[in-house]
């Protein structure tokens, strides 16, 4: 079946159980057969987006095939997030060839979730499937949802909400914070939707990585799908995305030969490509909005023939130097030539220290972490529900923060004014010897740049329950003393002269992450909090301490 209006016709392309697909083939004017891009989207309201790119790509001589995925919009049958999406990717891609206006070179595109579905593909793409421009997307979905056993909350309850499937019980602009609220939260589906989410109850209950959940099917296959791509891809990310990290880890898992054919641009962007927050990013629009200048290079080459513009596009590393405003380019992967290690240093008044020197004297600070009074998100890359335009949505990127001393929950720890600039290059490591009257509790760590103004923006975060501390699943007895070590996400940052470093230590970062009831067990099928004592120690034999990687 299909519809035409001048270089744009709509097909219901046939899958191999006989469910249609919703697709719409937009050509150039004129020549052909062209080369073909495809993208697969599971939202209904980016339609019109699409649509408009569609329009810049066939303008450039592509046919440009943009289809609904399976259950969303006017696509067939039943939604049920990433099942047979692989089928239908593959199914898809074969009809393309077939049609007399492709001429067999084509390249798969997309973000997000639609970033996803090429990844799932990528081992089984037939031989006409030429390369893979791939956004903004991840392979890792345990560390997407979760960072050591505490999971997004705004990030993927957000997701939820908008792609429940379902019409919601309630107002529209009331269903996250009250999401939010549902104790036990495993019952949000039913509050809000009167249905129930299989797919969303597995998220929040299965919070050990080493479930067979996460280990088997769909996403165990996931996880390995780099390594076995064998054609050249283009993957984009920003320092503040929620992919980051897993478009990394897909980055690096990369066949050395397929890699050196590759190319990863980092920007200084949110899930968007596009900037947010307190700071100025000069020159990030090296590579135009939605880095289109960069994909049509990738595609004019990979499906046409034509040389590159621009010769770092091609097995390079180019990655967005925050505080300094331009681009750099590296070969393999971002490197770093020494560390700078700087102790907590625990002393008396609101402001503690932070120093190259290890304190001779042990000394530790104490504080209540109540949950039912979490420390609010402010920055960071785990965050989607500023989409929704929402005015009390917490902003992301790096943002003016608090000053130290504000809640007493938060444990701020300054250095002296930088002689020289400071160039982080790469995943700050932060080593915390803790203990907690709770059976399970979280600890957080914010790194920052205070600036001579005494303005203070986020670099990094993270987060980790004892539970699952040091990436393993371990007992924990109350009060015991244990020491913990939280990787953040990499960055190129440079702090400037005159401005200093701060840490923030605390417990709660919400609602970036689940406040944790500081009870043991899966945190969605609890309904009582408890507040809990924790204790950071420094010095003599019970440091803690940060590494920073940089140039």
């Amino acid at each position: 079946m299909s519809t035409y209006d001048k270089n744009q016709k709509v097909e219901f392309v046939p899958m191999r159980d006989g469910v249609n697909l919703h697709t719409i083939v937009t050509l150039p004017e004129e020549g052909g057969p062209w080369p073909a891009i495809l993208t697969r989207n599971p939202y209904p309201f980016m339609q019109a987006d699409f649509l408009e790119e569609a329009k810049f790509w066939v303008g450039h001589g592509f046919a440009f095939v943009l289809q609904e995925c399976r259950g969303r919009g006017q696509s067939e049958g039943e939604w049920i997030p990433f099942v047979h999406e692989i089928e239908d990717g593959l199914d898809t891609l074969h009809w393309v060839i077939e049609q007399s206006w492709s001429n067999d070179r084509i390249g798969t595109y997309g973000s997000s979730y639609s970033g996803i579905l090429q990844w799932s593909m990528a081992e089984h793409l037939p031989p006409e499937v030429k390369t893979m421009f791939i956004a903004v997307a991840g392979i890792e979905r345990y560390k997407q949802l979760y960072m050591n056993g505490m999971f997004r909350h705004d990030l993927f309850t957000t997701w939820a909400i908008w792609n429940a499937g379902y019409e919601p019980l309630l107002p529209q602009d009331t269903l996250y914070r009250e999401a939010l609220s549902v104790k036990p939260h495993i019952e949000m589906d039913q509050h809000l939707f009167g249905h129930t989410l299989p797919w969303y109850r597995d998220w929040v209950t299965e919070i050990d990585p080493d479930r067979p959940f996460w280990n088997t099917g769909f996403w165990a296959d996931l996880k390995e799908a780099p390594c076995k791509t064998k054609i050249p891809v283009m993957i984009i990310e920003g320092w503040f995305d929620h992919n980051l990290n897993s478009s990394v880890l897909s980055y690096n898992k990369l066949p050395e030969s397929v890699r050196s054919e590759s190319c990863f641009l980092i920007g200084p962007w949110v899930h968007t490509e596009d900037v947010a927050g307190d700071l100025d990013y000069t020159n990030h629009e090296l590579w135009v909005p939605k880095q289109r200048r960069a994909a049509l290079q990738w595609f004019n080459h990979h499906l046409k023939g034509e040389p590159f513009e621009n010769v770092d596009l091609k097995g390079k590393v180019q990655t967005y130097v925050i505080g300094e405003g331009r681009w750099k380019s590296w070969d393999g992967w971002i490197k770093n030539n020494s560390v700078a290690r700087y102790e907590l240093a625990c002393t008396q008044g609101p402001i503690h220290c932070l120093t190259p020197e290890k304190p001779f004297e042990g000394t530790s600070v104490s504080y209540a972490y109540d949950p039912s009074n979490p420390v609010s998100t402010k920055g960071g890359a785990a965050l989607m529900n500023y989409l929704s335009g929402a005015p009390d949505a917490c902003r992301p990127a790096s943002v003016y923060q608090d000053a130290p001393g504000t809640r007493t929950d938060v444990i701020s720890f300054l250095s002296e004014e930088l002689e020289a600039p400071l160039q982080i290059s790469g995943p700050i490591t932060t080593h915390l010897t803790v203990s907690s009257d709770a059976e399970d509790t979280s600890f957080t760590v914010c790194i920052m740049e205070q600036f001579a103004d005494g303005t203070t923006c986020n670099i990094r975060d993270g987060i980790t329950s004892l539970r699952f501390r040091n990436d393993r699943t371990s007992p924990y007895t109350p009060n015991e003393i244990v020491e913990i070590e939280i990787e953040l996400w990499p960055i190129l940052w440079t702090l400037r002269k005159g401005s200093k470093l701060r840490v923030d230590i605390s417990s709660s970062n919400f609602p970036a992450y689940h406040a944790h009831p500081n009870i043991a067990g899966s945190w969605a099928l609890q309904e009582e909090m408890k507040i809990a004592k924790q204790t950071i120690y420094t010095g003599d034999i019970r440091s803690s301490w940060i590494v920073i990687p940089v140039l």
